[in-house]
């Protein structure tokens, strides 16, 4: 697994621009992060989530796997001490322990065998200490999701470095057998493509990882189904995972 498995081949500004529309989980993190001294955010890409809670004066560190992405997050920042390290998180290793670690928005699919995420919760759990928080945000895969489909409208962005409006169409393949999606965006401007990307999710349903991460020394706390922390139900779009270390 290396950076070309997920978002990276995409220009950092492209992946800023398209996805524009997402802030409805800023608020969630700086409330569940607000009493922790010390953050680590995994898969941190171009600083999101970790500009806002940097600026709100959270002592945050992002580790990223694309060191584009890395330096384009930490030229966002007004000062030269820089937040956004390249690392894997299945292998990463700081000098400290975090107060609160979280994946956000779907990153954690991103990796594809349980042995993946099996080495990622190890490394995450050398740098937590008897209080710490691990936190797992992805979505729920629902049957009306993995169907297989061509060409979906998803979504509409300004391309601020072709100066290009854009719409991103979207295929689905679902491997049912390996449980991993298979997407292709297509980025279409006045109905012609100029450019397409392809990556792959794994998915992950809630007995699974609450099987790995018990397998891996952590107990789930709390278990929630949105961003407004309303408990989990069959019909949730999210699973939201608050955990800390089984002692």
């Amino acid at each position: 697994m290396d950076s070309k498995t997920f978002y990276y081949s995409i220009p950092p500004q492209v992946y800023d621009d398209q996805f524009w529309w997402k802030k409805d989980d800023i608020e969630f993190w700086k409330n569940v992060l607000q009493t922790s001294s010390s953050i680590l955010e995994l898969a941190a890409g171009t600083g999101r989530l970790g500009l806002p809670l940097i600026n709100e004066g959270y002592n945050y560190y992002g580790l990223d796997i694309s060191k584009e992405y890395c330096a384009f997050a930490n030229n966002k920042l007004s000062s030269d001490n820089f937040r956004f390290i390249c690392g894997d998180m299945r292998f990463f290793q700081f000098e400290k322990k975090f107060d609160a670690i979280f994946i956000p928005f779907n990153s954690l699919l991103h990796l594809l065998t349980e042995k993946d995420l099996e080495k990622a919760l190890a490394s995450i759990k050398n740098h937590m200490h008897t209080e710490s928080e691990l936190f797992i945000d992805i979505f729920m895969p629902h049957n009306s999701y993995l169907y297989n489909s061509t060409n979906q409208k998803r979504i509409e962005f300004y391309n601020s470095t072709n100066k290009k409006e854009t719409i991103i169409k979207e295929s689905l393949i679902y491997d049912a057998n390996k449980e991993i999606i298979y997407v292709k965006w297509i980025y279409e401007s006045n109905k012609k493509t100029y450019d397409t990307f392809n990556f792959k999710m794994k998915i992950y349903y809630p007995d699974t990882i609450n099987r790995i991460l018990v397998d891996s020394g952590f107990e789930v706390v709390n278990f929630w189904g949105d961003y407004d922390q309303s408990l989990f139900s069959l019909e949730s779009n999210l699973q939201i995972y608050q955990c800390r270390i089984n002692h």
